[in-house]
């Protein structure tokens, strides 16, 4: 049977993923190994890791999918080259020059040696491998696919078809049109100018007003006919850029400087004239920011939320399946659910760039080779997993710091978990298989009482080092979701924003949001029992079925190796952590400032 090999490469989020018969058997990102965020390398660690994981040889490969396809879209390019000649020229010599140097020796770059690597190499569109990651992922025989983002392969919107083990495309968008850089330059405008902060602006919305709607709107525009149109004064892309284009395209593809992407000014001098001046990274936040935010993210959702409906209409489908960047948008994907645009949605755990490498490696499967389609989806533990036998080295370097581990069973575990948790204590959650996509699922988590006394404010202030206005996620019993939040669509990859009910605000005050909403994970048992088990337990001592759950980190990638669990724990004010069956608690010095914290607030 064949054993294809994915990767998302020379563009933000690399990665690796290995699918056979099965599905997804396992997916990482680059950056959780190399440390780098968002990272645009060649994904040379990811591919070694998902080979061991899968107990694999680079022999056993059959096929290698890359999400990039170089002759895709070509006479769009044409057309944009005839009418921007300067522009398009050194655009394409850019990425010519970037698309040859990746291609050279593939196998030099994975770190074997060139009679090693039989397979047969696929070039994906990277639209159609977003598409395809949540299609072939999800129970559909039919769907409507809407993939948006900033841009990829010269596309930055497609509609398609999903039929059986086909992907037939009925729209495309193209630069320099794209609703995900509209998201993107407004936020730069705002301050927010790094890469990936996109959803610090989707939080710091719920704190405005859409005072600036009517003069946002016009700057992006959306209608079935057309599909998205933006006001290049106000952003700036590709028809608009100086003599520097080439190197600002190579950072707009990922190029990295000191281990960090980076992204160039997108918005023009009209924006400024319209709203004053841009916000200075590191200035406070005014209320004038905290309105436009509000404005963008209520134009956004305009324009995303008539593109599905529109996509409905070109399908005739109600079944949904989401990714691209924007996909990534949970407050605007709420509303889709709850304003009825959809029946059914699956949204790939990994709906970003680092997605497509699934997608590539799924689309080469089903539609090129004709495997059949594999059961949904439903855990996105894709990653490395660790024994106890494994893990006890680096409990016991961490003891000659003064970290003491105990080894206990699985239901001493769950019991000093819950035990912490009631008092109000802040634990590292290192267990199972590590997740697959940016948000931690209960495995490679920080967790804590959602109920406790300002525990949000607590958070923030000793372990995530983050803005205050950004929220924290609730993880719920599936069985309870209708119980605590108006919505009842599952939602296991937390890609989806609720409205938590009245009755629960107060109760679930650290995972709460300003706008009364929560970007929701619901845990069924048979996704993750120890997880399941530990809310489950927390439920029948609290009467709340939800934790607070966060990634673990602190300005990092997630933490990968037990090594790098314990080091997070030990810089930070976390109070206890559980790494697999060991259980490691602070001095009760430290974990009281929590409650004195609290008691002062």
């Amino acid at each position: 049977m064949p054993l294809v090999l994915g990767l998302n490469s020379i563009h933000p989020d690399s990665a690796a993923v290995l699918a056979d018969e099965r599905g997804i058997i396992a997916a990482i990102a680059e950056e959780r190994i190399n440390r780098l965020k968002h990272c645009a390398v060649f994904p040379k660690n990811a591919i070694q890791e998902v080979l061991k994981i899968a107990g694999a040889r680079i022999e056993d490969v059959t096929d290698i999918a890359i999400a990039r396809d170089g002759s895709a879209n070509r006479n769009a390019k044409l057309m944009f080259i005839a009418k921007n000649p300067r522009v398009g020229f050194s655009l394409a010599r850019t990425r010519m020059k970037l698309h040859k140097e990746a291609s050279e020796s593939l196998a030099a770059q994975m770190g074997y040696q060139e009679s090693q690597v039989k397979a047969n190499m696929h070039a994906v569109e990277h639209h159609v491998a977003h598409i395809a990651s949540s299609y072939f992922c999800s129970s559909f025989d039919r769907a409507t696919g809407v993939s948006v983002d900033g841009s990829g392969d010269f596309c930055t919107v497609m509609i398609a078809l999903c039929e059986g083990n086909q992907i037939k495309v009925l729209k495309r968008c193209h630069p320099p049109h794209s609703l995900g850089f509209f998201y993107t330059a407004m936020c730069g405008f705002l301050g927010f100018t790094k890469y990936g902060e996109e959803y610090k602006v989707m939080g710091l919305a719920a704190y405005g007003q859409p005072e600036f709607l009517e003069k946002i709107r016009p700057i992006c525009t959306w209608d079935a006919k057309n599909g998205v149109r933006l006001d290049q004064q106000c952003i700036i892309n590709y028809t608009t850029m100086n003599d520097t284009l080439s190197d600002v395209d190579v950072q707009r593809s990922g190029h990295v400087q000191n281990g960090e992407i980076i992204v160039p000014r997108m918005w023009g001098d009209k924006l400024a004239e319209m709203f004053g001046p841009a916000r200075e990274r590191g200035t406070p936040i005014t209320q004038r920011e905290k309105n436009m935010a509000a404005s963008l993210q209520a134009r956004f959702e305009e324009c995303y939320l008539q593109m599905l409906k529109d996509a409905s209409s070109m399908t005739g489908l109600r079944d949904f399946v989401l990714a691209g960047g924007c996909a990534l948008n949970g407050v605007a994907n709420g509303k889709a659910v709850m304003q009825g645009l959809m029946d059914r949605v699956y949204i790939h755990p990994a709906a970003g760039d680092d997605g497509t490498a699934a997608g590539a490696a799924l689309y080469v499967l089903h539609s090129k080779l004709g495997v059949p389609r594999a059961p949904e989806m439903k855990r996105a533990y894709l990653g490395p997993e660790y024994t106890d036998e494994q893990i006890k080295p680096a409990t016991e370097s961490a003891a000659g710091k003064g970290l003491k581990f105990v080894k206990l069973d699985r239901q001493r575990v769950l019991e000093h978990a819950v035990d912490s948790l009631m008092r109000g204590k802040i634990m590292g959650w290192f267990q199972g298989r590590e997740e697959w996509g940016p948000r931690a699922l209960g495995n490679r988590s920080i967790i804590c009482n959602p109920n406790w006394p300002d525990m949000k404010a607590i958070l923030n202030a000793r372990i995530k080092n983050r803005e205050a206005f950004r929220p924290f996620a609730p993880a719920v019993l599936f069985e309870r979701l209708s119980d605590c939040y108006e919505g009842a669509h599952e939602v296991p990859f937390m890609n989806i924003v609720y409205k938590t009910k009245p009755e629960w605000r107060q109760k679930l005050s650290a995972v709460t949001h300003e706008d009364n909403t929560g970007r929701v994970q619901s845990v069924k048992r048979e996704q993750n029992e120890m997880y399941y088990d530990l809310i489950k337990a927390f439920s029948e001592r609290s009467g709340v079925p939800v934790l607070l759950n966060t990634s673990f980190n602190e300005n990092e990638p997630i933490v990968h190796t037990p090594e790098q669990a314990i080091a997070c724990f030990a810089r930070t004010k976390m109070d206890c952590l559980a790494v697999g069956n060991y259980w490691c608690e602070k001095p009760n010095e430290v974990a009281a400032k929590a409650e004195v914290i609290a008691a002062e607030a």
